[in-house]
């Protein structure tokens, strides 16, 4: 039974990395609005999508039943073995491996060993969500959770200039810490959370399973989170939420890397287009006066390094209203440039590679992108807060 457990979640996850996108490569350019010339939708075409969309879901609903289930179960040698497993899956996997590299093709930083080196930082990272899972349940579980700090000490460094973080909370309560997904975010939160308490807001998701794996995930790792109840309150509700969260005095950990269409998110200028980011970390930090501070990662072989820059000044002049609007603005475009920096520097330890989302960008699709960028107006900052809340 032990055995035949581990193969399933093998097998789930190798079917989960192989077609997880495969809804992106044909079904982007097929979605109203933007068929290319020549290629009209068919009904054929509508239920090859639907089918795939289907096929996606319930593989990823039965992987994450195989993970939930097989993972206390199995070694620690066991787990890193799944997660190689799964690297090479991914990198042979024509569908997932071409898209990866198309995107990296379009903001010109693939090399044959970056897109190899992303796949490894996969493993890793699928084989750190598998080794937090395996501190929830079973017999063990301190013992475990002890285990689970002290990989996340031997694989994760911490920049002193974190001691910047620190220095703010120390003057005042509360603080912003964003950030694009990181491979092997799990792993990376838990360390710098054994230097300073984070929280993770957590979008809500109509999805139980994932609600339970995610939570599973951060109380395994120590992390706080705030989980957003299913009727948020519309755009005023989220901020709510989150500035209630900095009174406390609570270091929120929000991903900003998730592109809008142009009618959600807030221009910036990224890799000479205009993408659409979600502004809500900025925007409360505009409302709130939290500092707002970004953080990255650079690799030194096996081991991860977090950095973090910060914190952002935040001018606010007179009037208040709109002057925080166009400082919202200012702060997410600060971010879209050190992202893109990021990126340049390490492109293999970004998570999103192969989002369907960030492909729609990456292939031009005009509702998520303009190219060349034209310049950012500051009264777009408002809006994206709806899909601001990060790592959830």
């Amino acid at each position: 039974m032990r055995c035949s457990f581990w193969y399933t979640a093998v097998f789930s996850g190798m079917i989960r990395v192989a077609i997880a996108p495969a809804t992106t490569a044909g079904a982007t350019r097929r979605r109203a609005g933007w068929t290319p010339p020549g290629q009209e939708d068919t009904t054929a075409i509508v239920w090859e999508t639907r089918l795939l969309r289907a096929l996606r879901h319930w593989t990823t609903a039965r992987a994450t039943d195989a993970a939930m289930f097989a993972a206390p179960r199995i070694s620690t040698r066991a787990l890193c073995d799944v997660g190689r497993l799964l690297a090479s899956a991914g990198r042979h996997a024509p569908v997932v491996a071409g898209i990866v590299a198309a995107n990296m093709r379009a903001l010109r930083v693939y090399s044959p060993s970056v897109h190899r080196a992303h796949f490894d930082r996969l493993g890793e990272h699928f084989a750190g969500a598998l080794h937090a899972l395996r501190c929830v349940e079973g017999h063990g579980r301190a013992e475990r959770r002890r285990e689970f700090a002290e990989l996340a000490t031997r694989r994760v460094d911490i920049d002193p200039s974190v001691s910047r973080l620190q220095a703010a909370l120390e003057r005042r309560p509360g603080a912003i810490v964003t950030g694009p997904h990181i491979t092997n975010y799990l792993v990376n939160l838990a360390r710098l959370n054994q230097v300073v308490p984070l929280t993770v807001y957590l979008r809500h998701s109509k999805d139980a399973r994932r609600r339970n794996a995610k939570q599973r995930w951060y109380e395994a790792s120590g992390v706080d989170w705030i989980s957003e109840p299913a009727q948020a309150g519309g755009l005023l509700g989220r901020l709510k939420h989150m500035a209630s969260a900095l009174a406390e005095g609570r270091v929120l950990f929000i991903t900003p890397d998730l592109p809008q269409k142009r009618d959600s998110g807030t221009p910036v200028r990224f890799f000479n287009r205009e993408i659409y980011l979600p502004a809500g970390a900025t925007v409360l930090a505009a409302r709130t006066g939290a500092p707002l501070f970004m953080l990255t990662a650079t690799t030194d072989g096996p081991r991860q390094r977090l950095n973090l820059e910060g914190p952002y000044a935040l001018e606010i002049g007179e009037p208040a209203r709109g002057s925080r609007r166009a400082a919202a603005q200012r702060a997410i475009q600060w971010f879209a440039t050190r992202f893109e920096e990021f990126i340049r520097r390490e492109a293999p330890l970004w998570y999103l590679w192969g989002d369907k989302r960030w492909t729609r960008v990456l292939r031009g699709d005009p509702r998520y992108v303009r190219t060349p960028a034209r310049p950012t107006p500051a009264a777009g900052a408002a809006r994206g807060v709806a899909n601001a809340t990060g790592t959830g």
